[in-house]
C-alpha cells in the first residue's frame, strides 16, 4: 500500500527499540536475578518466569501469521480522509508524538481493564503472581482491538515511522518498572510511571485494583482520577483475583475469552449477552454471579511441585523454542503459508508441552513423545507444505532425535526416583 520510496524512508527512519533492546532485556533479568540472590530477596520462580517468557515469545511469533488487520484499517482511514503525513523535521515533533502516544496508551490501557472484551486480551499480562522483569515480557497474543486508540494520531498525519519509533520506545521504558528492587523515587513518582507506581497497577489488593494506567507519564492518572499511591503498610499482592492456576500459554491467552463466551451464552437476556463484553470484568449477568470464595485463599501462589530435572528440561526447551521462533520469523518470506502455520503450531504446541512438565502432569511423557514423533517425521510432511524447507527438515529431525533421547532419559531418571506420577 506504500510506494517503494516511502517504504524505504520508513525502513530508514523507523526505530524498533524493542528489537534493539532484547539483549539488554536478557542482561537486565540476569542482573536482577543475581541482585535478588545477593540481597536474599529473590523475586523469581522458574516456573512463573518461564511461563511469562513463553507468553512473550508467543506474542512475537504471532506476526508470522500475517494478521495485519490494523495496518489495513490505518491505511484505509488515512487514504479515505485524504490525510497527508507531516514530516518529523524538528526535535519537538518527536517529543509531541511521544506524549500524544502516551496519552492514547493511557486510554487504551484503561479500557483494557474496564471493558471485558479488552480485558480478555490484556489479562494475560497480569496473570503472573510474581513481579520482576520477566513479568514485563509476559504479553498477550490476542490484542486485535487496542490499535483503534491510536487512530487519532494517524488521522492527525503522524507518519508511520514516527509511530513505530515512539511506540516501541514507550514499551521499552515500561520494561524497567517491573521490579521490586527499586523503592520510591521522590519527585519522579509524581511525574513518571516508576516501579512504585506500577507495582500498584499489578497488585490485586482491593485498594490497588484498576489504578495507575500510565505508560510513561503518571500525570494522566492524576488528571483523570485513577492514581493510587503505594502504601507502606500494605504490600502489593500480585496476579489476578481469580488466578489462572496454569502455566499453559495457550490457555492463558484464551481463558477470559472462553469464560466471557460462556457468560454470553448462559445470560438469559439478549441485552446482557451483548453487555457482558463491554462491562467491566467484575460485572456479571443477573443470576450468573460467582459464588463468594474463601477470602483467605486469594493470595496463595500457584506452585505445583515438579522435579528439578523437569524444570531444567523446560528451561533448556525455552531457549530452543525461542531460537526456533526467531528462525521462523527470519525465514517467513521464504516459506509458504501452510509451512509457516504448521511450524507456528509446532512451536506453540511445544510451549504447551513445556507447561505439562512444569505442572507435573502424568500425561506429559505421551504428549512430549507425540511432539518428538512430529519432528522426526518432518521429512515426510514438511515438503508437502512448502518448497525451500530442507533446512527446517534437517533441524526438526535433529531436534526430534535429541528430544526422544532426553525423554527416555527423563523417564528412566524420574521412574527411578518415583516421580513419574502426577504430584498435583
Amino acid at each position: 500500500l506504500l510506494s517503494q520510496q516511502a517504504q524505504m524512508r520508513i525502513d530508514v527512519l523507523a526505530m524498533n527499540f524493542v528489537e534493539i533492546a532484547i539483549p539488554f532485556f536478557i542482561l537486565a533479568m540476569l542482573v536482577e536475578l543475581a541482585y535478588g540472590a545477593w540481597k536474599q530477596h529473590q523475586t523469581y520462580r522458574l516456573n512463573d518466569a518461564v511461563a511469562s517468557l513463553m507468553m512473550g515469545s508467543l506474542s512475537q511469533l504471532m506476526g508470522v501469521l500475517r494478521l495485519s488487520f490494523s495496518a489495513v484499517v490505518f491505511t484505509s482511514a488515512v487514504e479515505f480522509a485524504g490525510i497527508v503525513p507531516w514530516q518529523a523535521t524538528a526535535w519537538w515533533h518527536w517529543v509531541a508524538a511521544f506524549i500524544a502516544y502516551d496519552f492514547c496508551y493511557y486510554w487504551k490501557h484503561r479500557c483494557g481493564h474496564e471493558w471485558r472484551i479488552m480485558w480478555a486480551s490484556h489479562s494475560a499480562h497480569h496473570q503472573s503472581e510474581e513481579y520482576n522483569l520477566s513479568t514485563a515480557l509476559r504479553q498477550t497474543s490476542t490484542d486485535y482491538i487496542g490499535f483503534v486508540f491510536y487512530l487519532p494520531m494517524y488521522l492527525a498525519g503522524t507518519p508511520v515511522y514516527v509511530m513505530i519509533s515512539v511506540g516501541t520506545l514507550n514499551l521499552v521504558y515500561q520494561f524497567w518498572v517491573h521490579t521490586q528492587h527499586v523503592d520510591r523515587m521522590g519527585m519522579l513518582d509524581y511525574l513518571l510511571v516508576t516501579p512504585s507506581n506500577h507495582r500498584v497497577h499489578h497488585a490485586k489488593n482491593p485498594r490497588y485494583i484498576d489504578k495507575n494506567y500510565g505508560g510513561f507519564l503518571i500525570v494522566w492518572d492524576r488528571l483523570f482520577g485513577t492514581f493510587c499511591d503505594e502504601q507502606r503498610d500494605e504490600k502489593p499482592i500480585y496476579g489476578i483475583t481469580h488466578g489462572l492456576r496454569s502455566w499453559n500459554p495457550i490457555w492463558a491467552n484464551a481463558v477470559v475469552w472462553w469464560d466471557t463466551l460462556i457468560l454470553a451464552v448462559k445470560a438469559p437476556r439478549w441485552r446482557d449477552k451483548i453487555s457482558v463484553w463491554f462491562k467491566g470484568p467484575g460485572w456479571f449477568p443477573q443470576g450468573l454471579e460467582p459464588s463468594r470464595e474463601d477470602p483467605l485463599g486469594w493470595h496463595e501462589h500457584y506452585d505445583p511441585q515438579a522435579p528439578q530435572s523437569s524444570k531444567a528440561y523446560v528451561f533448556a526447551q525455552y531457549w530452543v523454542l525461542t531460537g526456533a521462533g526467531f528462525a521462523l520469523i527470519a525465514s517467513q518470506a521464504e516459506l509458504a503459508q501452510p509451512a509457516l502455520v504448521a511450524n507456528f503450531a509446532l512451536i506453540a504446541g511445544s510451549m504447551y508441552v513445556a507447561s505439562l512438565w512444569l505442572e507435573h502432569r502424568q500425561y506429559r511423557f505421551w504428549a512430549d513423545g507425540a511432539r518428538a514423533g512430529l519432528m522426526l517425521s518432518a521429512g515426510l510432511w514438511m515438503p508437502l507444505l512448502s518448497q525451500n524447507v530442507a533446512g527446517w527438515v534437517w533441524a526438526l529431525q535433529v531436534l526430534g532425535i535429541a528430544n526422544a533421547v532426553l525423554l527416555i532419559g527423563l523417564y528412566w531418571l524420574q521412574q527411578g526416583q518415583g516421580e513419574t506420577t502426577a504430584a498435583n
